[in-house]
């Protein structure tokens, strides 16, 4: 990285950026500062990501997708047929899938690990964590592809997409040529199938196919558009895995704990002691929107602020997690909280693969677990690497 990118990541690190939350909460929790606008407290974050019609999102990153010829979902504001294509995921990503995911999942964690078994040394990034998540978009999702290609296509659509908030020209090339060729595979493996007059297995690119047939609305493009959904899936499970694992492991006590939950196949806990270290350091600290006409933050409060046309919020989650009115004792380290964490979203606009993380992330993290004597590897090797934006590059774990 750049002496420019280090200060950059020094101080948007979690560390400093919960600091600064923690101040404004107190003082200001509605804070207008150019033409941002913080917002830290839990009940307001909640408030602003349910009232879609006021905070939008395509300003943010959804024209970015349109430009990348990759619009989905989480890039489209309110509309029929933004609500016509929830609808349609909710069909074909079913609650139901998740014991097999699980299973699944399993795999690949059992495997991939006893790849390293000679060596007693494993890359949680892209040994282990990413590459998973590519080979469960292939078996759930249905898009095959070559790993590495797949994993450079997805950081390059997401970086641009989601994290280019500086316009920076080389991630933006990369991010539109990286779309570009994303959408010509999915085309080319839509009308194979299509073409090929088999049978097609069960997954759920091939149930957006058999769906067209009793929805006219529903063209290859309209396929196409809809599992891009998967662009979510490789590198944000991969960073909340890193993270969790990292925390995890500066906590000897809670590490010890969680171990024997994942030992034990307890995996309700493990689960929890899973997305409780996740607070600490989660994936994405503050969800982006868009004050489109005009609006109030802390309705009916003594810091209630009225928000010009043309802001871009800044829904810190972050914030919002360490908030003592709506979470108790929030410095301590408590997987028993009944709480919603916010780490995939709130309202609309929650991550259409939330269910699904639930459940993968806690399998990667359980069979880490499992290790005998799992610990960092020595110096810089074990600690998380990042790349040049936010997504982790390395952290190399060793067990014996």
């Amino acid at each position: 990285m750049t002496l420019k990118q280090n200060i950059k990541a020094f101080f948007t690190s979690t560390p400093v950026l919960r600091f600064v939350f923690g101040v404004l909460r107190k003082v200001q929790p509605v804070a207008i500062i150019g033409k941002n606008v913080y917002v830290t407290k839990y009940k307001d974050v909640a408030d602003v990501l349910i009232r879609e019609d006021e905070f939008t999102v395509y300003e943010i990153d959804g024209h970015k997708m349109k430009a990348m010829g990759s619009e989905f979902i989480l890039g489209l504001d309110a509309s029929p047929e933004t609500t016509r294509d929830r609808e349609m995921l909710a069909q074909v990503i079913k609650r139901e899938d998740l014991n097999k995911i699980k299973d699944f999942m399993k795999e690949q964690a059992i495997e991939l690990i006893k790849a390293k078994s000679d060596i007693k040394k494993i890359d949680t990034v892209n040994e282990y964590a990413r590459y998973a998540s590519v080979k469960l978009v292939d078996y759930y999702f249905g898009v095959p592809a070559d790993v590495k290609t797949m994993m450079n296509w997805q950081r390059a659509c997401f970086n641009e997409a989601f994290v280019n908030l500086d316009n920076d020209k080389v991630i933006h090339d990369k991010g539109i040529k990286a779309a570009k060729e994303v959408s010509v595979h999915l085309l080319k493996i839509i009308k194979e199938r299509k073409d090929s007059g088999k049978n097609l297995e069960d997954n759920v690119l091939n149930r957006l196919i058999l769906k067209q047939k009793d929805n006219e609305w529903l063209t290859d493009d309209a396929v196409r558009r809809n599992i891009l959904c998967i662009l979510g899936v490789v590198e944000n499970t991969s960073k909340v895995v890193t993270h969790i694992i990292d925390e995890l492991l500066k906590r000897p006590t809670e590490f010890s704990k969680a171990k024997k939950a994942a030992e034990t196949d307890d995996f309700q806990t493990l689960k929890n002691y899973c997305f409780e270290a996740l607070r600490f350091n989660p994936h994405n600290p503050a969800v982006l929107r868009y004050c489109k006409k005009g609006s109030v933050i802390g309705i009916g409060t003594k810091y209630e602020k009225k928000i010009p046309q043309g802001k871009i919020v800044y829904a810190a989650t972050l914030g919002a997690i360490f908030d003592p009115e709506a979470v108790k004792n929030p410095d301590e380290f408590d997987p028993d909280r009944n709480v919603e964490y916010m780490h995939f979203g709130y309202g609309p606009h929650v991550c259409t693969g939330k269910y699904i993380s639930e459940v993968t992330v806690p399998v990667l993290i359980g069979e880490l677990l499992k290790l005998n004597n799992l610990r960092r590897a020595n110096g810089r090797e074990g600690r998380i690497l990042y790349d040049e934006i936010v997504f982790p590059d390395r952290l190399i774990l060793e067990f014996d």
